[in-house]
């Protein structure tokens, strides 16, 4: 179980509750790059943000702020002012941890376009099978090494549509933050006749387990490999003792997770700006 929640969050809990789990799960993991010298993680009090001299939002995030009243366009004008003068694009997420209710109405004034919308889902890792569901000729192996890394990273570079100045940072953060099994983090990479064609990540904090960087190939798709990884790794989950399994999903893949037994429980929203648009001026009085 993970320290910081030794109790496992169980999947009868309301659904408000999931979905700010599901949020604070995500930011925890991502709060570990903080072991890769390449960024920069800034904890405070009210949000937490990434930094790195990378053009990419990837390396460049934003998330659970919770900006008091009259605060939210001074943060989000200091932010935007931050990336300009590193002339990095932001991606801003917000959801049920994130506060005031208008946080996305406000980013757009300040120069955010929105993005898209991810699912916040959960399930009760009870309902999994006990056996692997996999194809034969698939196999499913956690990731120990530099060379199977290497494997997972691209696929990642493809399924998320990286750029390729992205995939050495990208290799040499997740090298940094570990892959022994002391880690709150598992990657797994899916074969097919010995060939890598998907990966996956489970990450346990906040009593929950979580799954993240789902992607296969794109020769290999809708061959069901993006289920067997899921259900893979919400197994890992549970023999780890936790009791629910929670994810974000885009609306296409939501279908998918429902039928393991996913159900939705909120929204997370993206908010993106792009350094090479103009500012936008906007009133400061909160």
């Amino acid at each position: 179980m993970d320290r910081a929640h030794p109790v496992a969050v169980p999947p009868s809990a309301d659904a408000a509750y999931l979905a700010r789990i599901v949020c604070e799960t995500c930011w925890a993991h991502f709060r570990s790059w903080a072991a890769w010298p390449g960024i920069a993680v800034h904890v405070e009090s009210d949000v937490t943000w990434t930094e790195a001299p990378i053009p990419h939002i990837f390396f460049n995030q934003v998330y659970g702020a919770r900006f008091g009243r009259g605060e939210s366009r001074r943060r989000i004008a200091t932010m935007v002012s931050h990336a300009r003068h590193l002339n990095v694009p932001l991606i801003w997420r917000v959801g049920a941890d994130s506060a005031p209710e208008n946080l996305g109405s406000r980013l757009e004034e300040g120069g955010f376009s929105f993005g898209d919308e991810a699912v916040a889902m959960a399930m009760d890792l009870q309902r999994l099978e006990a056996g692997e569901d996999i194809a034969d000729h698939v196999t499913i192996e956690s990731v120990r090494d530099d060379a199977t890394l290497r494997e997972w990273n691209e696929i990642g570079l493809e399924g998320f549509e990286f750029p390729n100045f992205a995939g050495e940072p990208s290799f040499q953060l997740h090298r940094a933050i570990g892959l022994d099994t002391a880690q709150p983090h598992q990657h797994f990479v899916a074969r097919i006749d010995g060939v890598a064609v998907g990966m996956a990540t489970l990450t346990i904090y906040c009593g929950v387990a979580t799954l993240q960087n789902l992607a296969t190939r794109a020769a290999y798709r809708r061959r069901g490999i993006g289920t067997a990884l899921t259900r893979h790794a919400m197994r890992e989950g549970r023999k780890r003792g936790f009791l629910t399994g929670v994810l974000q999903a885009s609306p296409m893949g939501r279908g998918v997770y429902r039928d393991i037994g996913f159900r939705d429980v909120g929204i997370v929203s993206s908010y993106l700006l792009d350094v090479a648009v103009p500012a936008v001026r906007a009133p400061m009085n909160g």
